[in-house]
């Protein structure tokens, strides 16, 4: 019995020892005899593209927000957004989507595929092609519209056409402003305006 304890305790002992040598052993062959990868190749970047990026200093996803005395949410957010080089302060961004949520419960936005934004002035220039749209039941199309960044306010340059809730509408202008009276948001169509009604 007592040789039987014996064997089984050196036997113990050895293995001890073995083990940890083997699981060692394996793994030095495992790195050693691995593939080496090539880690030489070209990054998944174009060099041309992160040089343009870092020189034009291109910001990915911008976004800004806030709210008028009132209450009212406005927040502007855009694609891509790059310093103007002249001028400080100034900002231009690719596809900019702007949006203002009225305490009246009234949502509105404003979209285009090129902005100029004055932080200075807090106004932003929208070009390319301008739709907005309200939930009113506007849809509306115009070439630029400029709109303030800290209050509601925003007019366009030009003609601006589209749907409303009582049929199509043409005008010279269109002028979104706070009637200093009632204190309410308006929508208003000059310049000569062309409603066809649909009932």
């Amino acid at each position: 019995m007592a040789t039987r304890d014996g064997f089984y305790s050196r036997l113990v002992a050895w293995l001890k020892i073995l083990l940890p040598l083997a699981a060692l052993a394996l793994l030095s062959t495992l790195f050693l005899l691995s593939r080496s990868s090539d880690h030489s190749g070209t990054l998944p970047f174009s060099q041309i593209g992160l040089q343009e990026r870092a020189r034009e200093e291109i910001i990915a996803a911008p976004r800004f927000s806030g709210a008028t005395a009132r209450g009212d949410l406005i927040s502007f957010i855009a694609e891509t957004a790059r310093p103007d080089p002249d001028f400080d302060n100034v900002a231009h961004a690719s596809n900019l989507n702007a949006k203002l949520d009225l305490t009246s419960g009234t949502h509105i936005s404003f979209q285009s595929a090129n902005a100029r934004l004055d932080s200075q002035n807090e106004e932003a220039e929208l070009m390319g092609g301008v739709v907005i749209t309200s939930s009113t039941g506007y849809a509306l199309h115009s070439d630029n519209l400029k709109t303030k960044m800290s209050e509601i306010g925003a007019e366009t340059d030009g003609p601006v056409y589209g749907e409303g809730p009582a049929g199509t509408v043409e005008a010279g202008k269109m002028l979104l402003t706070t009637d200093p009276d009632s204190n309410d948001i308006q929508l208003l169509f000059t310049n000569g305006v062309k409603l066809v009604y649909q009932p």
